[in-house]
């Protein structure tokens, strides 16, 4: 089956338990549902089925029992969609491939300082990468957090940004290419996306 002509890369990062997987989770399982297929003549596909069931069944346990997802420690994925479009009769009926999407999920222990070994260094050296190759980036607030910091919400987020750019700053030499400044960021997003498993 040929892949569609348009790929988007989403990186999807923040704190452990800010809702990464929640918000993955509730993208995919809100689509799945047949009055939002009928209303909109979409359709998501995951390329991987395994990923798919895990993540709608992560959604109706949400919307069901108001179970929260496990938590995913250390765990980096990148989660590929082919968002297809139902065809009119008169275009011939069927569906057409439209975009691919590709969510990149980023445990949140990478930007707290918490590694287990070179290993996990090399896996997160690859993640920055990526998210640097992405178009999109999303950067998630835990909700909790700035309830527990009610009225110093801005020193809270003040401490949240600096975590992660001094993050990203420290594994400068080990991302960036012989020290090359980046000539396009974010990426354009045609590069494909290798295995994260």
């Amino acid at each position: 089956m040929a892949r569609p002509e348009f790929e988007q890369h989403i990186a999807l990062f923040g704190e452990s338990g800010s809702g990464k997987t929640v918000l993955l989770s509730s993208f995919f399982g809100r689509a799945q549902e047949p009055s939002v297929i009928n209303a909109s003549r979409r359709h998501l596909v995951p390329e991987s089925r395994p990923q798919g069931n895990k993540l709608h069944s992560y959604y109706l346990g949400m919307k069901n029992s108001a179970t929260l997802p496990p938590a995913n420690r250390f765990s980096w994925d990148s989660y590929t969609f082919d968002l297809k479009l139902k065809l009119d009769a008169s275009d011939g009926g069927g569906t057409t491939d439209a975009l691919r999407l590709v969510w990149h999920d980023y445990p949140g222990e990478w930007f707290e300082g918490r590694r287990e070994g070179a290993r996990e260094r090399e896996r997160q050296t690859a993640g920055f990468r990526a998210l640097l190759e992405s178009d999109v980036a999303f950067l998630l607030v835990d909700g909790q957090k700035l309830l527990d910091h009610r009225g110093e919400e801005e020193r809270y987020l003040k401490y949240l940004f600096t975590s992660f750019r001094n993050t990203l700053l420290a594994m400068r030499t080990d991302i960036l290419d012989d020290g090359k400044r980046l000539v396009e960021f974010p990426g354009s997003g045609s590069s494909p996306c290798p295995s994260r498993t």
